[in-house]
């Protein structure tokens, strides 16, 4: 097999909190209203449940709407610490990718991977860098400075190729 492109990139903790900041940016206004949504719906069921006078209902609920509450607000803010305490962002690891016709490699410190373009999720390209999203919460950074074998240019016509209606440029 050819390889096509070859990058490496180092994962820092600044190139984590950049990349947070864009997927917030994407995806933050989306988990803010489907939590609200839920939320009017528990309010909605309780207030229900209280008018039928079924008491012990309402309170259950209003528990399962306390813990989604903490679930929502808690769960992301864990996942960044643990995230940003990972040995990858701590060590600052490099990553080596290299892209094939029909696969893409990662290869790290004791890790290999092997992904197919169609089970990308979506690709956004920023000025600095490609976030190749495996689904809706994480992704694959590729800095467009670690380029080894190919261009930028060149990447981004082929992963427009690859994944068709997945890809979109930020500016």
């Amino acid at each position: 097999m050819k390889i096509l492109f070859r990058n490496k990139t180092r994962y820092t903790k600044q190139i984590y909190k950049e990349f947070l900041e864009f997927h917030q940016e994407k995806y933050g206004a989306t988990y803010m209203g489907y939590t609200v949504l839920l939320i009017i719906l528990f309010i909605f069921c309780i207030i229900l449940q209280i008018q039928s006078r079924n008491y012990l209902l309402s309170i259950l609920t209003l528990c399962i709407l306390i813990g989604f509450v903490f679930w929502r607000l808690y769960n992301p803010i864990k996942t960044v610490q643990k995230e940003i305490q990972s040995e990858k962002i701590e060590n600052q690891q490099e990553f080596i990718f290299k892209f094939y016709e029909r696969k893409f490699i990662i290869y790290g410190k004791k890790m290999k991977s092997e992904i197919k373009y169609w089970k990308l999720y979506k690709i956004f390209e920023t000025d600095d860098y490609f976030y190749l999203y495996i689904d809706k919460d994480h992704a694959f950074l590729l800095s467009k400075n670690g380029f080894e074998i190919g261009t930028p240019n060149n990447f981004r016509e082929f992963i427009k190729r690859k994944c068709r209606f997945k890809f979109k440029k930020e500016l």
